[in-house]
Order: structure tokens, then sequence, then C-alpha cells
């Protein structure tokens, strides 16, 4: 019976607003905010939260035969609790019902694990496990990089943090001649075990969504699960990896409807069932090792070997993790936000002349032109963050210093 893994990702970044170089020092607020919350409340009214209460009732329905996991990302949780709470109270209710599970990940989807930076992994990978038990009282047991982010290295370290399986993207150039379909081992951890996401069968139910906004479509049911039946059938496990929103926005009620008649259907087959990514290492061993000498990962619109990225990408990451020593050395609340913020990987990703920003004849709220002004604004908050962290570096040692003093002791005059 192959055994269907139904994940999907929840994720927001928070956009920056244009930082000058005039605006450095000035105190001036790196958020876009009026831009963060309409997104936010726009993506909660069209997306989350018709699709959670119709997910609800899809779950009852399917008297525990129905299983979903979710990631949502840090900044994500962050936002909708800002902005809509409700948001977070409606996956909590998904995840009272005992049929969802959520991914472990990195804090604020950040690119900690692309860097030499062990010890702030362990800590980010830790954040964001202690938020997930407090907003939904659950435990994550696999792993989700930012971007489906996997090397040979990147899985060693997030095995030393405490996980056992991860998801990547299922790509040709780490797979070569094998298959999606089955669980494989880090090459060096091979305690470590790793699933791939179907690119085909995911793209496929992403793209006949999408048809349905169509009013001259013709897909059916029927041609989706047609390819489902015509997947190798010995091939144990079909991890589908999606963008929550494909199951919101325009067309929603036709697009509910075709993921309704799909769950029905695997519901009533003898040859598949959903389960949750944490069942599939109990099922399943690894049938061998994978190697990824270089990062791959899932961005949409991107290559799957995106990462290192071009010149200005990976000088932007460069000069990000430089101020780590720094940052680890502050105790300031607000501080420690904007650094988990500026880790998010979408800054980066407007650094490359392929972003759709750039390619859309639609209206669009970004600031950016080219991948230069993305470079150069992110580049002034980072020179106005370095500036900030120095300062109450500063300020920390005068701190110390005083009480230092007004602790020796006073030498008596005979």
């Amino acid at each position: 019976m192959k055994s269907i893994s139904l994940c999907f990702q929840v994720h927001h970044p928070f956009h920056f607003q244009t930082y000058r170089f005039l605006d450095i020092g000035s105190n001036k607020s790196y958020y876009d905010e009026q831009r963060n919350e309409r997104e936010i409340i726009e993506a909660a009214t069209n997306y989350y939260l018709p699709t959670n209460e119709f997910l609800l009732k899809l779950i009852s329905k399917s008297k525990g035969k129905l299983k979903l996991t979710f990631y949502i990302s840090g900044t994500a949780i962050d936002q909708f609790l800002m902005y809509v709470p409700k948001v977070l109270n409606s996956f909590r209710q998904l995840a009272d019902t005992g049929q969802v599970e959520f991914l472990g990940s990195t804090s604020s989807h950040s690119l900690i694990s692309f860097t030499n930076r062990k010890t702030e992994l362990v800590n980010q990978i830790k954040d964001y496990k202690a938020k997930i038990g407090y907003y939904f009282e659950k435990k994550p047991h696999v792993f989700v990089n930012s971007d489906l982010m996997y090397s040979d290295l990147i899985g060693k370290d997030i095995y030393e943090s405490g996980y056992r399986a991860m998801i990547t993207n299922g790509i040709r150039k780490m797979l070569t001649w094998q298959s999606p379909g089955y669980v494989y081992s880090n090459c060096l951890k091979q305690e470590m075990h790793v699933y791939c996401r179907n690119e085909l069968i995911s793209n496929q139910l992403e793209d006949q969504l999408n048809k349905l906004i169509s009013d001259e479509s013709n897909i059916t049911i029927n041609s989706f699960m047609a390819i489902l039946h015509n997947h190798t059938k010995e091939e144990p496990v079909l991890n589908i990896f999606n963008d929550y929103k494909i199951l919101g926005g325009l067309g929603i009620d036709k697009k509910h409807s075709f993921f309704k008649a799909f769950v029905t259907q695997v519901n009533k087959s003898n040859e598949m069932e959903f389960v949750f990514p944490s069942e599939i290492s109990e099922r399943y061993g690894p049938v061998s090792v994978i190697k990824a000498y270089e990062p791959i990962c899932w961005v949409n619109h991107f290559h799957s070997d995106y990462y290192p990225g071009n010149e200005l990408q990976t000088e932007a990451i460069k000069q990000l993790y430089l101020l780590g020593g720094l940052i680890s050395e502050i105790d300031n609340i607000n501080l420690q936000a904007d650094w988990n913020y500026l880790q998010t990987s979408d800054h980066i990703h407007l650094m490359d002349d392929q972003h759709p920003e750039y390619h859309s004849d639609e209206n669009s709220d970004c600031i950016y032109k080219t991948k230069y002004d993305a470079f150069i604004n992110f580049m002034n908050i980072l020179d106005d963050f370095r500036l900030r962290l120095i300062k109450e570096s500063k300020k920390n040692e005068k701190t110390s210093s005083q009480i230092k003093s007004q602790n020796t002791p006073v030498k008596r005059q005979n």
C-alpha cells in the first residue's frame, strides 16, 4: 500500500521598506508594516481561514483516515500574532483533531544551516520547536529546512541537533537514477533518514488546482487519480509538499471540491493511505545512502541548485553572518528579533534577476526594480543593524564595568 504524506507550507517574511544610506543611524524601522499587515490579512481572509474551516470538516468526515502535515514558519506565526490571531486559533483547532502533524525547522525560515554556526543552528531549532509546542501543543519529529535546503553536511548538522528524519526536494541531480518514492540515508550520518518531495506529483497537484480557475477547464479528479495510479506502484512512499495557498484564493470552492474528491478517492482505495511524515521512518527503512555534495532546494520560480547563489547573494550572506559573534553577546529582545528576521531567505531571493517580482506586469508592492536595489537596501539595513549592535555592546561593557567597580572592596587606610 502506498503511503501518501501531504505536507503544506505556510510562510510569510517580514518585508523591508526602502532604507537609504542617509537612514543609517536614524532609528528608522526596517519593515514595511503596512504591506506586512495588508498581505497577512488578505492571506488569512482568502486562503487560511476558509481552508482551515474546510479541512476541519473534511477531517471529521474522514474518520481518522485523513492525515495532514504543516510547516508554519516562525515569521508567519509572529505576523499572525500581530495582525490576525484567529488564524493561529484555527490551526490549533486542526491540531486538536489529532490528525495534523507539524514539521520542525529554524526559528525564522533562516539560512543558518548554510553556515558553520552550529551552536546557533541548534538554538534556532530549539526555539522553533518550543514555539510549535507552545501554540499547538505538538512536538515536531521530522525536520524541513528553509526552502527544503539540503546537503550532506546540512543533513549531518540537523541530525546532531536532535532530528532523525528530514524532507528535501527530490531532484534528479541528487537522486540520479533513484526514485523519490523511497526513504534514504544521509551519507555522513546514516541514522538520519531523508525523505524526498515528489516533484512530479506535487507540481501536478498544484497545476490541476490552478487550472480549475479557468471556466474552460475540463480537469476532473479522475485525471489526477490516473496520474497517481500510473505512478510506479512498487514505490511505497509519496511525499507531496506544496504551498498551502494552492487550496485557497480565486476559485476556492472549486479547489476545495477537487481536494475533497481526492481525499475521498484515497480513503476508499485499497492501494493508498494518508500517513504522517513521522510514521514513514517507522514503516520503511532506508534503501540506500543518498549524496548531495552541494546544496539543493525548492524555491518556486528558481532552479533546484539555487544556493549558494550569485555574487550579490553570497556577499550578503557573508556580511550577515559576520555579525553572529556580536549578536551572541547581546541580550536585547528587539535586536534579537531583527536578527531573526534579517536571516529570512526571501531577502536573498530578491537579489536574483529571475525573481518573479522583476518579470510581472501586474502592480506589485515590491520596492525593488532590480537585484541591485534589493542588495543595496539589505546592506544599508545591515549597516544600521551593525551600528546598533556595537552601541549595545559598548553599553553592556560600561554597565558591567560599573557593577564590577561597585563590588570592588575599598582598601582601608591604616
